[in-house]
């Protein structure tokens, strides 16, 4: 439950709710719950209050032909897809399709599985002096270092060592 700031017109008839854009030069409204969420909206009535003398001002300033004024109200709900109005497409067909997701992950894990070992301290020492790439001066990814490291003790074994 959120409150926030109907927009009336002179005659008391209701406009919609309000909202701001480019950096608050403009006052608007809008009617429309899937747009709900650029509303300026608080979730406590106190917290409508600290801000509403300031908003009341701008409002009857930047509609001074049509006049009209704000009052604090309890919102209607927002639509559950617009609460994070930041998400791409992506993420939205994502949170969607999260059954389709977790098949193709398991269809990947199968094909591509996590080993998980625990080297010796004798070991670790040794992987950290052999850690750093001397091309770039950065050291190695545990992975990068451990898949170069079994590949050269693959072709090792190859050559008959």
């Amino acid at each position: 439950m959120y409150y926030g700031y109907r927009c009336y017109a002179d005659d008391h008839e209701p406009l919609g709710w309000f909202y701001t854009t480019h950096q608050e030069q403009e006052l608007n409204w809008t009617t429309n719950p899937s747009l709900f969420y650029w509303c300026k909206r608080w979730k406590t009535r106190r917290g409508a209050e600290k801000n509403f003398d300031y908003y009341q001002q701008q409002w009857q300033l930047y509609r001074r032909q049509k006049c009209g004024y704000l009052k604090i109200e309890i919102m209607p709900e927002i639509p559950s897809i617009d609460e994070n109005p930041n998400r791409t497409s992506q993420q939205q067909w994502d949170a969607k399709n999260t059954k389709i997701i977790k098949e193709s992950k398991t269809k990947y894990d199968e094909k591509n599985p996590v080993w998980a070992f625990r080297p010796t301290p004798e070991l670790i020492e040794w992987l950290e002096e052999e850690r750093w790439d001397n091309e770039n001066g950065k050291p190695e990814t545990n992975a990068q270092l451990l898949i170069r490291k079994l590949n050269k003790l693959r072709q090792l074994e190859c050559q008959g060592y």
